[in-house]
């Protein structure tokens, strides 16, 4: 009724705005908002932390995933929300422990039904089943003695079994089956006398997957599984449409890389003739040699003289002045004491056990006469890297955490205040011996509104048993890397360390094995600081949908990618602010060239124009002109010192970049994936390259020219 009111309304001229009569709704205009929010709800154990909540690490990057957006709500401290979610939310997750009973739950979720909003319901339903609450739901609560066997009688096969096999726990078990006729049962459970058990499904209003059957632990398994196929799952459960969604996996059409360091041990000396420290090995055996976008931070506690090193003091800040020369070196603080717990350290307790990560022997550096300061770990060692260590034009923006990388909200909260950027934590740790999505961290965490990015891999201790050795375990990264990249790009690519990865040989030479597969992939190479970025306008962008059904995106300043989902139609690849379109392992992504995007879907005889199959950089600018069988494309692309570009859909090509003519490219190209062969296979592809790899490496806006023949 909202939307025929509006349409009313517009038929007169006006633009309309339709809500309820208590003005709680969000309402409806003359485009209508694509909720892309999600309200996770769960509980959080007192002394535990949201990050490591079951629903931030398992169901996470699945959200991330889809395109949503989620904040949490901590139902036992924070309540339920009392105004309708319709329309602000695209639906609600739950995450329970067994045994836990939110008396009100149960009829605030009857509520959303109600409402129509979706809900998801993950290990337990949060609240003691009643026949009103079971009905409400299409269930029916029953009694029945405990049964002496129990045995699963269906199991879909295409949601259920998914990492590993449904097995049965009978002190898991919920008495409620299914009364819906509508609804579809993912796991049916069968007791020894006859009666039935339905422990998933997929519902009208949702669905849910009840312990164990959402994911489970063995001894012999490290880490959790899951039994269900979350993806899938939640895209049903949401009811989510095939529509193309923000990305920062991925930038001009090719997964990104970055890389970074933590400055932990920048006063290590290394295990080679001479004796040098870390820093000068790094430099010679790898930052010099593969020319990466590299972001680099340093703890200021290890450098100045106030700090635990102050004989050293000349030498490493000296040599901490000339690497921040270096051209493709990107400052970044990581703090001045090095906290452990950000949360013990802030609060002056010592509840994280520092025997347990990354071979830290203390709470903080021992620094003398310093008391913790939030303020002088950040801004502090901020103001000293850029007062003290830095050349004219750069800048220190980005601060990385240090330790289990668990900040609460008011750390988060002091970098945005000061004007800084964040990241860190995650631990994404998936390996072909801990092959699970359970491993695959969420892009960042929000904790009271205030959001945490996550890196998006981590770093050499989790491959070196702590740094206790194997000293060359850190080339496993590789794997990582793959396993989040192919059959689904979960993440972009960070290889990410310490100063102290120089101190070895073995671990010097994982670094090589690492860079050099990098180096062979068709990446678009990014600093930290544009991904961070990326990841912000993630959290920030807004879908709409027109009433002709044209979507409307707006992205922000930094992300250009839009994941197109398998299944979804073809779109109008003429629109302005589109550059082109790539193929992926799964999905395709759209190359968009500004902040602002429309998208209708294409007619079916619409003629193939030239566009970009891939870019090494952010493409901005983006016109395209056709005049008979001729076409041009004009274009900025803003690249970290050399890149490349392809374009498809013309005979021939010649193309310029700030006036100079470009010859036929050789970079490692996407086209040379197996993924791309179906989408590239009956066309043209005329690649360039911009610069060489000895070409000084600086952020460079090139203005390009492309002519084609069509």
């Amino acid at each position: 009724m909202a939307r025929d009111t509006a349409k009313k309304i517009a038929s007169h001229g006006f633009i309309p705005w339709v809500a309820d009569g208590s003005l709680m709704s969000i309402g409806v205009s003359s485009v209508e908002l694509v909720p892309r929010n999600v309200l996770v709800l769960l509980d959080v154990a007192e002394g535990d932390d949201l990050h490591t909540s079951e629903a931030q690490r398992f169901l996470g990057i699945q959200l991330n995933h889809l395109g949503l957006r989620y904040e949490f709500r901590e139902v036992g401290r924070q309540g339920l929300p009392t105004e309708p979610l319709a329309g602000r939310y695209a639906g609600v997750v739950t995450w329970f422990r067994s045994g836990i009973d939110h008396q009100r739950l149960g009829p605030w979720i009857n509520d959303r039904i109600k409402e129509g909003v979706p809900v998801a319901i993950f290990n337990a339903f949060g609240f003691q089943m009643t026949k009103v609450t079971a009905g409400m739901q299409g269930l029916t609560s029953f009694s029945a003695p405990a049964p002496d066997k129990l045995s699963v009688a269906e199991a879909d096969p295409e949601l259920m079994g998914f990492e590993t096999k449904p097995r049965v726990d009978r002190t898991q078990l919920e008495f409620v089956r299914l009364t819906d006729p509508n609804a579809k049962p993912l796991l049916r459970m069968k007791d020894n006398r006859n009666n039935t058990y339905d422990a998933a499904a997929i519902t009208p209003w949702g669905g849910f997957a009840l312990a164990p059957f959402a994911t489970t632990t063995l001894p012999v398994l490290d880490p959790p599984r899951w039994v269900l196929q979350p993806m899938i799952f939640l895209k049903r459960a949401l009811r989510l449409s095939d529509i193309p969604v923000p990305d920062v996996t991925t930038e001009g059409g090719r997964r990104i890389m970055m890389s970074h360091l933590d400055g932990d041990g920048f006063p290590s000396k290394a295990e080679y003739p001479g004796s040098p420290f870390a820093v000068e090995v790094l430099q010679r055996e790898i930052w010099d040699r593969y020319r990466f976008p590299v972001t680099v931070s340093v703890v200021e506690g290890e450098l100045s003289p106030q700090g635990v090193y102050p004989k050293l003091s000349a030498q490493t800040t000296a040599l901490a002045r000339k690497m921040y020369t270096l051209p493709y070196i990107e400052p970044a603080s990581h703090s001045f004491s090095h906290p452990f717990s950000w949360a013990d350290a802030m609060h002056g307790t010592s509840k994280a056990d520092i025997t347990q990560m990354d071979g830290d022997a203390s709470h903080t550096l021992e620094i003398p006469h310093y008391k913790f300061n939030l303020q002088r770990e950040i801004k502090g060692s901020m103001d000293y890297i850029n007062n003290t260590l830095l050349p004219p034009g750069k800048k220190a923006e980005i601060f990385l955490w240090t330790g289990n990388c668990v900040p609460p909200a008011e750390a988060i909260a002091q970098t945005y205040l000061d004007g800084y950027l964040n990241m860190n934590g995650g631990d994404t740790m998936i390996t072909n011996s801990r092959k699970s999505w359970t491993d695959i961290a969420s892009q960042g965490v929000r904790k009271e509104g205030w959001y945490q990015v996550f890196a998006p891999n981590q770093d050499e201790n989790v491959y070196t048993g702590n740094w206790t050795g194997p000293f060359y375990g850190f080339e496993r990264a590789i794997e990582s890397y793959e396993l989040t990249g192919e059959p689904i790009r979960f993440k972009a690519v960070d290889i990410y360390y310490h100063f102290y990865a120089g101190t070895k040989p073995a671990s010097v030479a994982a670094l090589h094995k690492i860079h050099r597969w990098a180096q062979a992939q068709p990446f678009t190479r990014l600093y930290v600081s544009q991904y961070i970025r990326k990841v912000i306008d993630f959290e920030n962008t807004s879908i709409a949908r027109a009433a002709d059904g044209t979507l409307i995106y707006r992205t922000g300043a930094h992300l250009r990618t839009l994941r197109i989902p398998d299944g979804a139609p073809d779109y109008d690849l003429s629109a302005a602010g589109v550059a082109g379109i790539a193929p992926g392992p799964t999905d395709r992504y759209l190359i968009t060239a500004s902040s602002e995007v429309r998208l209708k879907e294409r007619a079916a005889a619409a003629p193939v124009q030239p566009m970009l199959l891939e870019a090494g950089g952010q493409v901005g600018d983006f016109q395209r002109s056709v005049n008979g069988n001729k076409a041009e494309l004009r274009f900025t692309l803003t690249a970290n010192g050399a890149s490349t570009f392809s374009v498809t859909g013309a005979r021939s090509c010649s193309a310029t970049a700030d006036g100079t003519p470009l010859a036929k490219g050789s970079s490692p190209s996407i086209t040379g994936q197996a993924w791309s062969r179906n989408f590239t296979g009956t066309s043209a592809v005329h690649q360039y390259d911009i610069g060489s790899s000895n070409a000084k490496l600086a952020t460079t806006r090139h203005l390009v020219l492309v002519q084609c023949t069509l």
